[in-house]
């Protein structure tokens, strides 16, 4: 399976209609997403504290960049299962569409695979996907558990 590089264009369209699902799928105890200003802050602390917020920023950046890829192939295997073609092709609600069952695939993967620990012997193209998109959100979620949370909970008393 050759790897397809999305542009940055179609992952900005991406993140919108992503951020659109996960709103969808948010309940109401659910924490809510930092603003842009709490992010500002907490790397404000990073520094303070003797971190070095543009390497912390870069590292993220480039794990985020890595994840957003991962989903966007699996968002393609998605669009192709429909025969819907290339996903940069989509209108915006056919996206949103689209996104929403990639949403739920990966979902559905960390809860019947990673959470329980189970083995799969031989794995399909779109488990492969979805194990590599686990894993670079993992390890997004990772960097910002040892940088970003311990901070903001310092600092934010709504996180």
């Amino acid at each position: 399976m050759t790897e397809k590089i999305f542009d940055s264009a179609f992952l900005a369209r991406l993140a919108l209609a992503l951020r659109a699902v996960e709103q969808e799928a948010l309940e109401a105890d659910d924490p809510q997403p930092l603003d842009a200003e709490d992010y500002e802050t907490i790397y404000t602390a990073f520094e303070e504290s003797g971190g070095d917020p543009a390497a912390a920023r870069k590292q993220i950046a480039a794990t985020k960049e890595c994840r957003d890829q991962a989903f966007s192939q699996i968002l393609q295997f998605v669009s192709n299962l429909y025969d819907a073609g290339p996903v940069e092709g989509l209108g915006d609600e056919e996206l949103k569409d689209m996104t929403r069952d990639a949403f739920d695939a990966t979902a559905c993967w960390m809860e019947d695979v990673e959470m329980h620990n189970l083995r799969i012997m031989r794995e399909s193209p779109l488990q492969i996907l979805l194990k590599t998109h686990h894993r670079l959100n993992e390890a997004m979620l990772d960097m910002h558990d040892q940088v970003l949370w311990p901070l903001a909970r310092r600092i934010s008393p709504k996180h």
